[in-house]
């Protein structure tokens, strides 16, 4: 009988000691993944996948909009994967400057983050640029897009602007990755400048410690959830309805703003990488299931909506339209994205 116990009491206890020296091994090479704050920072930070609070002591910082880009600068960026240029207008926007409007001219304004902003593409190749040349003659288009906003920071901007620039028609490209959650803590408080949700926060932060469960409670499986399993809870937690009506929210305020504004409005459903390769990575994340949402609420609200997925799906185009290591689209994706924003959003209104 004790022989029949003790090859299985040997395997065990070997499997205890690799987890032990596992959990060992972590807690040296990783120290900083001990300490619960820090991880809980990083963890958290890893969730929203976008800043959400701006002190006053950052570079840039704006009580209006969070924070802003240089006006009137240039800059040049290099990596690995590309080198491309960005000049900023005298109001620190990616676009030209405001010009008289002429007769027959169709004006865009062109909202959303670093996928619009155009993050790796030089000016020739930005979604703002290929959309404008696709409707030449009689088509503007001024980007007002800003690597790091979120909705809140992008209805701030086109309360500012709008007038000033007086659109026909106001596109808000909303990106799955980083606008949802972020949407849920920010606002624009009374006096109309960008503001948080200390109380939001907290009760996000505890809703990633409770999904956590048991890999909060090893430095090891806290390494492992860092890099696999936050993604994942990002997109359970964008699709909870506490957190998601938040957007449904301010999509209806933009489409609201518009029509005071006589102007036109639609709404661009843009993925992140793992989105669009399909296959194990994107059941795993389940991140079209936000894009689903947001598509739906639009749809039923009448709110004018171009679900990107539709041209971007499948492990090819993840390597033909992203860049590899940064995630935003290439020159090749960015005019995909805008060929279909003139075909299925813009073309059709110029027709009318």
């Amino acid at each position: 009988m004790k022989s029949l116990f003790r090859k299985p009491l040997i395997i065990l206890v070997q499997i205890l000691v690799v987890l032990v020296m596992v959990e060992v091994a972590a807690r040296v090479l990783f120290p900083k993944f001990t300490d619960d704050k820090v991880f809980m920072d990083r963890a958290f930070s890893r969730l929203l996948n976008s800043g959400v609070r701006f002190k006053p002591n950052r570079d840039n910082y704006s009580r209006k909009f969070g924070f802003t880009l240089s006006a009137d600068s240039e800059t040049t960026e290099s990596t690995g994967e590309y080198t491309y240029t960005s000049k900023t207008n005298s109001l620190g926007f990616r676009s030209r400057e405001i010009q008289p409007a002429t007769e027959g001219e169709y004006r865009v304004m062109l909202l959303g983050d670093s996928m619009f902003y155009g993050v790796g593409v030089q000016e020739s190749g930005m979604v703002s640029a290929v959309l404008e040349e696709q409707g030449s003659p009689g088509l503007s288009v001024y980007n007002y897009s800003v690597s790091g906003y979120n909705t809140v920071q992008e209805m701030i901007v086109a309360k500012t602007y709008a007038a000033a620039l007086q659109p026909d028609h106001i596109i808000l490209g909303f990106f799955i990755a980083n606008d949802v959650i972020p949407n849920a803590i920010a606002f624009v408080d009374e006096e109309g400048n960008y503001s948080t949700s200390a109380k939001m926060a907290k009760t996000l932060r505890n809703k990633l410690k409770d999904s956590l469960g048991v890999l909060y409670y090893s430095t090891a499986l806290r390494i492992i959830a860092h890099r696999v399993y936050v993604p994942r809870l990002r997109y359970q937690v964008a699709s909870s309805d506490d957190v998601i009506s938040r957007s449904y929210a301010l999509l209806s305020e933009f489409d609201r703003f518009a029509n005071e504004h006589n102007a036109r409005f639609s709404v661009v459903i843009l993925y992140p990488r793992d989105s669009v390769q399909g296959g194990m990575m994107q059941l795993w994340s389940n991140s079209r299931k936000t894009g689903e949402l947001i598509h739906s609420f639009c749809s039923q609200n009448s709110i004018e909506v171009l679900d990107l997925i539709n041209y971007m799906n499948t492990g090819e185009h993840k390597e033909r339209y992203f860049f590899k290591e940064d995630g935003h689209p290439n020159e090749e994706g960015s005019a995909l994205i805008a060929g279909a924003i003139y075909k299925d959003r813009v073309e059709p209104h110029r027709a009318r």
